[in-house]
């Protein structure tokens, strides 16, 4: 019940109720910043007001705070209903305008469409057990927990429904047939790749591990290149399993693939959908080997691991799914859910002991708030930032091409054909040829025998040189030659079997040619082995460390900040003070590396540090043959490959920028007018519904300004071709069926008359336009208008 504009604190007596305004203000201050709960909020009311603290008014002000928002609900609900956007998949359909608003003027694009998942285990909700208990909370039959009852749901059509998830755990499509792709070397990544040993969420002891105090253990985010949420899910008393993932891929392909049914296309759709995933390497094989391969080929379902992620895979898996390498992704890093969860972390103190119901609530609001008075805001900001270091990087291609020029590259196919070369030694590496694996066994049995021979011999001298009279050693000794006689016939009886497997008709002795060989192999097992060792503590220290650069990274994703000298010096200096161990390492593997023939090269402190962050681990293993001169292994060239792919992203970046200019133009308009259309039609009849239409379309429209003024200031950027992409700063035509299909084309104008805070010291908004910008953009609204008059 809502009278003069204050929300009571109880649905029939109403001793205490809280303006609307102050409800308001608290949903607001809670949405930017979720640290803030109530109590602080109700303290600072009370000092406000003069008046002493009482706990019980956080309860009374939560009571009317819930019916506050659930009359935002309800109002959004019915905005959505008459707006033809009440459907269950309307919102993961049309999330992000730059991603979803498809155009008829779209150029093809490789990569359709880009998005990220992930888990994150900070928004926990301990769950209430008996000892905590009260006479308000219910307990659960023979589970020792208690709740409070609350049938009240949230989450609404961001939130999968448990049941939804749990359709897809494993043990419900166990003999499902494995799909597996026509792609050897994916395949054979799949079968020999180790990066489930190097990821915790990706092993089954700790994804069936559940802490006993927390029921959900966080949430599941499938979420768009632009940082649009679609679709939410509770980890529930357990890690990140596989459910999670193919529960969020399945309901958004399914409801793609229906979308795409009623429209009547029943062709494949063009382009891939890219998923960028912290294990996308496993995630792809489980997908392949689930109910949902044949969705996910026809949806043409592209696996990828992110840019920071991707440091701790293994070379082979970089060459398959690391987005740097993917055709199509441009200049995109994959690491959206990253950034979106180190906003989201701050709800975790609100969440941490709220209530099944409250806990949704809170997560719901922040993700409708933030989707829509933040990442929608920032769009604009989003595409002139990614167009701006698309140019830049592109500005480096000269120099590129001199580099190339003097490593002897004449062709970029030439690059191409050494990652082949490269995918091709990885995979003769990944295992010990059986030969050589015999040759190995059979050489450590015949050291073995020679160094149990030695015993026994002395354990004969000692026997026989035994003298009577002294202390009595007779069994013992006995003992120990009885003991080596058994060890040296189990010894000689693996040295037969071997010497049968081998062919070998005379058997090897120290310094003979085959002895040699074999020690080689051997210690180049070793040396792997160490090689093996000390990637691994640098990987783990690596990410432990992680924490050292999040403003360089969210901020500046794209940049090589792991490789920058001040970085990789700050790092050193910490791995060095920390980790004994990463020193250890070091020197054993430099101690191999001395004994291999031809000696290998030594390794010192800075190298370690450097490798680690640029991958080159497998490059070293050079055990059977020496790569170190071949062109893809020097690393000259290997920086002038990384170079040409970030080249070749550039432009790919720009290819899709430009259709998401279009696309959040073409948006902007249509939205507008659509809005304006429906408004007018519903104040004759529904005035109070037509009012909240407008303040519907007053929330979307207060950064279409903004968005213009960014969009229009790519025309100065330096590089920008005016005559070639002009074409894009026009609105699009739909390619959507809508109801209101009359709209009026408009040109993207920002109004000149309008005063500026001279207080905004912003540079994004660009609020103090120089003469030259001013007259850029008299000049393309002249040309808009004339275009659209003919």
């Amino acid at each position: 019940m809502v009278r003069a504009g204050v929300f009571p604190s109880s649905p029939l007596r109403h001793h205490h109720a809280f303006s609307t305004r102050t409800l308001h203000l608290f949903h607001d201050l809670f949405c930017r910043c979720p640290r803030l709960s109530i109590q602080p909020f109700i303290k600072s009311l009370c000092d406000v007001q003069g008046l002493p603290f009482k706990p019980y008014l956080m309860q009374q002000f939560s009571s009317a705070y819930d019916a506050y928002l659930e009359v935002k609900s309800r109002i959004r609900k019915l905005v959505a209903q008459t707006l033809g956007r009440d459907s269950p998949t309307w919102r993961i359909l049309h999330a992000c305008p730059c991603c979803q608003n498809e155009l008829v003027e779209d150029d093809p694009l490789e990569i359709r469409m880009m998005v990220a998942m992930d888990g994150n285990d900070s928004l926990k909700r301990v769950e209430r057990r008996k000892d905590a208990a009260d006479d308000s909370l219910a307990e659960v039959a023979g589970s020792g927990v208690v709740e409070r009852t609350d049938p009240r749901q949230a989450g609404g059509d961001y939130f999968l429904s448990r049941v939804s998830v749990d359709e897809w755990a494993e043990e419900n499509w166990k003999n499902v047939p494995v799909s597996v792709p026509q792609d050897s070397f994916r395949d054979w990544v799949w079968k020999t790749g180790r990066c489930e040993e190097k990821w915790h969420n990706a092993s089954d002891t700790n994804t069936g591990k559940s802490w006993a105090k927390f029921d959900e253990n966080g949430i599941f985010l499938l979420i768009c290149r632009h940082g649009l949420v679609l679709s939410l899910s509770d980890m529930v008393k357990s890690g990140e399993k596989a459910k999670y993932s193919l529960a969020a891929m399945y309901h958004f392909l399914e409801a793609e693939r229906q979308h795409r049914v009623s429209n009547g296309e029943e062709a494949p759709p063009k382009g891939k959908l890219c998923f960028s995933y912290d294990i996308g390497c496993t995630n792809s094989k489980t997908v392949h080997r689930s109910p949902l391969a044949s969705l996910a080929r026809y949806m043409g379902y592209l696996p990828a691991v992110g840019t920071m992620h991707g440091y701790a895979h293994e070379r082979a898996c970089q060459l398959n799914f690391l987005l740097l390498y993917q055709s199509g992704a441009g200049l995109e890093d994959g690491e959206t859910s990253e950034q979106y969860f180190s906003k989201s972390n701050s709800l975790a103190s609100a969440t941490r002991h709220a209530s099944v119901f409250h806990r949704r609530q809170m997560i719901t609001e922040y993700a409708y708030h933030t989707d829509n008075f933040e990442t929608y805001g920032n769009l604009s900001k989003f595409l002139r930032n990614h167009y701006n270091q698309a140019l830049e990087i592109l500005g480096t291609a000269p120099s590129l091409r001199i580099r190339m020029h003097e490593a002897g590259i004449r062709d970029a196919r030439v690059i191409f054909q050494w990652m082949k070369e490269e995918a091709a030694y990885l995979q003769n590496l990944s295992r010990e040829p059986p030969s050589e694996t015999l040759q190995m066994e059979y050489y450590g049995k015949l050291v073995a025998l020679k160094e149990c021979q030695a015993v026994l011999k002395d354990a004969r001298h000692a026997w026989l040189s035994y003298r009577p009279g002294e202390h009595d050693q007779t069994l013992a000794l006995e003992r120990a030659q009885r003991h080596a006689q058994e060890n040296e016939r189990k010894i000689l009886a693996d040295v037969h079997a071997l010497e049968m497997k081998l062919d070998v008709r005379v058997r090897w002795t120290e310094g003979s040619k085959q002895w040699e060989e074999a020690g080689s192999l051997v210690t180049g097992a070793k040396y792997r082995r160490a090689l093996d060792k000390l990637e691994g503590l640098l990987v783990s220290r690596i990410f432990e460390l992680s924490s050292f650069a999040p403003f360089t990274y969210y901020y500046y994703p794209l940049a090589d900040v792991f490789t920058g000298y001040k970085m990789r010096k700050h790092l050193a200096s910490a791995l060095k003070k920390r980790s004994k161990s990463i020193q250890s390492a070091i020197i054993e593997y430099n101690t191999i590396a001395n004994k291999m023939k031809p000696k290998r090269r030594q390794v010192d402190w800075e190298e370690v540090v450097e490798y680690a962050f640029l991958s080159e681990f497998d490059i070293l293993r050079d055990t059977r043959e020496d790569i170190r001169e071949r062109p893809w292994a020097v690393p000259a060239n290997r920086v002038i490959i990384t170079q040409f792919f970030k080249v070749i992203g550039a432009e790919d970046e720009l290819s899709r920028v430009h259709q998401e200019i279009r696309r959040l133009i073409t948006y902007m308009q249509r939205e507008k007018d659509e809005l304006i259309t429906r408004e007018q039609e519903l104040i004759p009849t529904n005035p109070m519904l037509a009012l909240q239409v407008r303040n519907f379309r007053r929330e979307r429209g207060r950064f279409h300004e903004v968005h213009k003024k960014r969009l229009l200031s790519i025309t100065k950027l330096p590089g920008f071709d005016w005559s070639t992409n002009s074409k894009y700063f026009f609105p699009g035509t739909p390619l959507e069926k809508s109801n209101y299909t009359n709209l009026v084309a408009e040109a993207l104008t920002a109004d000149r008359g309008v005063e500026e805070d001279s207080n905004n010291t912003d540079n994004d908004d660009d609020e103090e336009e120089d003469e030259e910008l001013v007259n850029r953009i008299d000049a393309f609204l002249s040309v808009a208008t004339d275009v659209l008059e003919a």
